[in-house]
């Protein structure tokens, strides 16, 4: 039977005779049909060429090598042997790569010379990337052996084969899979477009969806967070965050990056909003102690998080909801960011039903965080801030007095609350001369005011009190 190569070489002479370039001499044209046929039976002898052979004839090479020796081994075998080793057979408790047997393969791969390696070399390469990571960590050995026999092989097979098939020359053009940093070239298309983008790349070397290739690529990625500018940094956020999207296996290493990173950068002030909501939905609030998830992130980075909440808990009160709210407070309060490390929305009728599309986004986005405020007008709307130790519950209208507490009076776990009971003043760590409990009116100066009841308490601002103008109604998106 004329193989492949003789068919395509004696094509290739017919055209040369009869055809000159995209002129011919006679009435022949170049045979474009046959051609494509070539190509395509050629893939099809490459498809059964590279087929895994079913796990009977892989046993039986296995029970051939250990019964007659490797000197009585035909070539068929030692291409079902090079099979097997990504394989986890009947009577094996781990693929065979891993086992005593397959010390023994690699080592006799590891011996022989190039013109039986080269019939081999494909399932070899199938076998390195088939196994996962996990796998290697406990026994690398011969994991290792084995990569450097590919290495080893894999220029000369390339220059001594005339026609070289797809996969090798993928293989020649990204050499770095057989590396130490198999992943690194592969970074920021992988981070930029996905699987898909690599997967097209290597398509031909058919690395298995669970091999420790991809697993290594996205640790890659994650341990290059660290050393980006910050600059290009914050502009792949939203790219890790697709990857955290497409690999929920890696979410808890991919935001642990993200925030550590983002905690150190420039911009640790601003909110960003779409980390914000990642956060928020794979390890809840921040700011309840049953959120284990942020136990991942320092005390540091979990406090930044807090005071995302925190501003964005006062803008939305301040600023989106309560159209009749007393924007000065916005200003005295958000002074004290850096100590609040708890903050609860309670919505007045008005901001709980309103069909607002800013307000239903934001009480889409903080499900379960809000709660609704019963008892008082419908413009009204109150928050809680615990600051230091004391918890400081404000409202939106004016009218409405300010109140202090060590403990709260009241189940922050209710859906609903009470006007009455967010205004206890018998609870209040406010007192007159009387020793009473009261609440902080803000009539006249009461910045001033309130700044001295609070630091009769042990309460300071770290910051001062910034105009109103520089928090300007500006639009966000909740």
């Amino acid at each position: 039977m004329m193989s492949i190569t003789a068919l395509q070489d004696r094509l290739n002479r017919s055209v040369r005779k009869f055809a000159d370039d995209d002129r011919v001499f006679d009435k022949f044209v170049k045979p474009h049909r046959l051609t494509k046929t070539l190509h395509l039976i050629e893939r099809r002898f490459d498809e059964i060429e590279n087929a895994q052979p079913v796990e009977e004839k892989l046993l039986k090479s296995l029970a051939k090598l250990e019964q007659k020796g490797a000197t009585n081994l035909s070539k068929r075998d030692w291409k079902n042997l090079s099979w097997a080793l990504s394989q986890k057979l009947l009577n094996y408790e781990e693929k065979i790569l891993f086992t005593f047997v397959g010390t023994q393969l690699v080592e006799q791969f590891n011996q022989m010379h190039f013109e039986r390696i080269k019939t081999v070399y494909f399932p070899l390469l199938y076998s390195y990337f088939a196994v996962e990571k996990s796998e290697i960590d406990k026994r690398p050995n011969n994991w290792v052996a084995l990569r450097a026999i590919l290495n080893t092989h894999r220029s000369t097979l390339f220059q001594n084969t005339p026609r070289p098939k797809q996969w090798l020359t993928t293989l020649s053009d990204y050499p770095e899979v057989l590396s130490n940093e198999p992943s690194k070239r592969f970074i920021q298309d992988f981070l930029h477009s996905g699987n898909n983008s690599v997967s097209t790349q290597l398509a031909s070397l058919n690395i298995a969806p669970n091999s420790w290739f991809w697993q290594s690529l996205i640790e890659a990625c994650i341990k290059s967070i660290k050393n980006m500018a910050e600059d290009d940094f914050i502009a792949m956020i939203p790219h890790f965050l697709r990857l955290q999207q497409q690999n929920q296996l890696y979410t808890t290493d991919i935001l642990k990056a993200l925030l550590e990173r983002y905690a150190s950068t420039s911009q640790r002030g601003l909110v960003h909003e779409d980390l914000k909501q990642v956060c928020l939905t794979h390890w809840g609030n921040p700011q309840y102690d049953a959120a284990a998830g942020w136990k991942n992130v320092s005390e540091s980075t979990k406090n930044m998080v807090i005071q995302w909440f925190v501003r964005a808990d006062l803008e939305a009160f301040f600023k989106l909801f309560s159209h009749t709210a007393d924007v000065h407070r916005f200003d005295y309060w958000i002074k004290f960011i850096d100590k609040i490390s708890f903050s609860q929305i309670f919505l007045g009728s008005a901001a709980w039903s309103s069909k607002n599309p800013e307000h239903k986004a934001f009480r889409e986005k903080n499900r379960g965080r809000l709660k609704e405020l019963v008892g008082s007008s419908p413009s009204n709307n109150a928050f809680l801030l615990k600051i230091d130790n004391v918890y400081i519950v404000d409202f939106s209208d004016t009218g409405n007095a300010c109140y202090g507490y060590s403990q709260l009076p009241f189940n922050t776990e209710r859906r609903s609350t009470s006007i009455s009971d967010l205004k206890n003043k018998q609870r209040s760590v406010f007192k007159n001369d009387y020793n009473e409990g009261i609440g902080l009116s803000h009539a006249g100066n009461w910045e001033k005011r309130f700044d001295e009841r609070l630091a009769e308490i042990g309460i300071f601002a770290n910051k001062e009190s910034k105009p109103t103008s520089r928090y300007a109604y500006q639009k966000r998106r909740y």
